[in-house]
Order: C-alpha cells, then sequence, then structure tokens
C-alpha cells in the first residue's frame, strides 16, 4: 500500500519537490527522501533504527558490590548515560571485580573470597542473579543503581531495592542459594579472570571489549562525552553535540 501511495505523492506533487526514487533501497537514503515518498515511519522503524542498533557503544563494567569507587561511578556516570543516551549503548555489568574462587569437589560448588568479605560476596551473587533473571537494562540497572547509593544491610537493602525497582526477591534469594547461581557467579568469575590486558582495579571499564588508561580516566570524569565519541552512527542524540 505504501508503495501506491508513494506514486500518488509523486502524480500529485507533479516532481516538483524531491522525487522519490523508483528503486525502494533508495527510499531511506535521507530524511528528505523519505518524506518524497512518504514512508517516513517505516524507514524509522525497519532501517534507521536497525543501523542504530548496530552501532552501539558496548560498554562493559567490571565491579564489586561494596567497592567505594564502583559505587561512585555506578551511581553518577553509568545512571547519568542510562538515563540521557540510552539509544546508543549497551550498558553490561559484571559483578565480579578483585574476588577470588576456589572449587570444593566435596560439594561441587564453588567458594568466592571477596575484597570486602562475606557481605559483598553476598552482594555480587544478588546482582547476578539479578542479572540472570531480568536481562533488560531498563529492568535491572534501576535495581543496581538503587542498591549501590543505600548504606546498610545487603539483605535488607537487597530487599527494599527489589520492591521499589518491581523485582520478585523470592526468586532471587532462591537463585542465591541454589547450584544456579553460584554457577552464574562463576561464568563472572572466568570471564573478568579473562580480560585482556588483565583488570588491575576496579571498577574497570572496556568499550566495544578495549581497554585504556586513558579510557578509564575519561570514563570516570565524563562517561556520556566517552560514549558520544565512540558512537560511530549517523544520527547521534542531542546530548552528544
Amino acid at each position: 500500500s505504501f508503495i501506491v501511495s508513494t506514486i500518488l505523492f509523486l502524480l500529485v506533487n507533479g516532481g516538483l519537490t524531491i522525487d522519490c526514487p523508483n528503486s525502494p533501497s533508495q527510499w531511506c537514503k535521507s530524511n528528505e527522501i523519505a518524506q518524497a515518498c512518504d514512508v517516513i515511519e517505516q524507514c524509522k522503524t525497519y532501517v534507521w533504527k536497525v543501523h542504530e542498533d548496530d552501532n552501539r557503544v558496548h560498554l562493559s563494567i567490571y565491579y564489586e558490590t561494596l567497592c567505594p569507587d564502583c559505587r561512585q561511578f555506578i551511581t553518577t556516570q553509568v545512571w547519568n548515560a542510562y538515563q540521557s543516551i540510552p539509544d546508543i549503548v549497551n550498558i553490561t555489568f559484571v559483578p565480579y571485580g578483585n574476588a577470588r574462587e576456589l572449587y570444593r569437589p566435596e560439594t561441587k560448588l564453588y567458594q568466592f573470597y571477596c575484597q570486602h568479605g562475606a557481605e559483598e560476596c553476598y552482594g555480587n551473587l544478588i546482582h547476578t542473579c539479578v542479572l540472570n533473571f531480568y536481562p533488560k537494562s531498563e529492568q535491572h540497572i534501576p535495581f543496581i543503581y538503587c542498591m549501590e547509593s543505600t548504606d546498610g544491610d545487603t539483605e535488607t537493602v537487597a530487599t527494599q531495592c527489589a520492591q521499589k525497582s518491581s523485582i520478585d526477591y523470592d526468586q532471587i534469594t532462591a537463585c542465591t542459594h541454589s547450584r544456579l547461581g553460584n554457577q552464574l557467579q562463576h561464568e563472572y568469575a572466568v570471564q573478568t579472570d579473562s580480560l585482556q590486558p588483565p583488570h588491575q582495579y576496579v571498577p574497570w571499564i572496556t568499550i566495544n571489549g578495549e581497554h585504556t588508561d586513558d579510557m578509564e580516566k575519561q570514563a570516570e570524569k565524563d562517561l556520556i562525552g566517552l560514549i558520544c565519541k565512540s558512537y560511530k552512527g549517523p544520527n547521534p542524540p542531542a546530548q552528544c553535540k
């Protein structure tokens, strides 16, 4: 039907404005052409949006839940970026940081040792389970932000934050006490320990899989600026200009 409307558009306009090209492959080349062909909405949904997704910047944050620098970074830089430029960035959280793991053959489970003690290991595990059951950014980022910006007993804070962000905390608790939770945390351990270059501190960030000290400094000062600079897509958001 939009081919018919395109032809009508051309007849009515007598070709005085920009003509709509014969070949549909040209219709989404620019805003003006899409308008001339009366396919703006289709271009937005099926062509431009897809390209935007392909061009997204991949930001990964390797952190641990009770590290003061991680909390500061997540509740300011990451939270601001998530709220201002969500369309050009994919944010991945890896809650493990400077922890170590030891496999226990007798239980067939991993035991974790964390920089800020058992409480932090528990916090990491809670985040791990939330990321597993709530994989979309809009589901888990408000929860992570809430936990990282609230002081207090890990269990109490997690329960309150789950309520605020519509997360089923019973499901999360069950996961933290299960083999599944243990296995998921082990996978984050492997991911963190196989970083190249190996991480030396937390938070440790990568942009499109790469890390440099310079990038880290920029991220901690102006993450939005760094993401905008790394974005190669055709339509940078207003915040990047």
